[in-house]
């Protein structure tokens, strides 16, 4: 008799990991109870720079990006880009914040009605 253990095959390998998106873009929105009211989210994107309503809603990177963009671009622009990022940043708050409402939850990233 030998002392030689038995073969064991080695473990399967650890499935891979998702490449991690800049900015946290991994990470999702879940939705809160009660939810958020997608006209609330729409009039404070409207209204503050495109961006305190995704902060509000937690897309907090997104809402930060659009307020800075909105007072960079708007300075050169006499505010024109600050009305164009509102416009865009509260049909998107309003579609974003529709979805958690139906209890679907959203990418940190994002926008209009590409939710995954």
């Amino acid at each position: 008799m030998s002392n030689v253990p038995p073969y064991e095959p080695p473990p399967p390998p650890a499935p891979p990991t998702p490449p991690s998106a800049p900015f946290g873009g991994n990470e999702l929105v879940y939705p809160t109870n009660p939810p958020k009211d997608p006209v609330m989210i729409l009039l404070l994107n409207l209204f503050v720079f495109g961006g305190l309503g995704s902060i509000l809603m937690g897309q907090k990177t997104k809402g930060i990006v659009a307020i800075a963009v909105a007072i960079v671009a708007g300075i050169p622009t006499c505010g024109t880009a600050t009305l164009l990022v509102g416009a865009f940043g509260a049909i998107d708050g309003y579609l974003q914040a529709q979805q958690l409402k139906l209890g679907h939850p959203v990418g940190q990233w994002t926008f209009f009605n590409d939710h995954r």
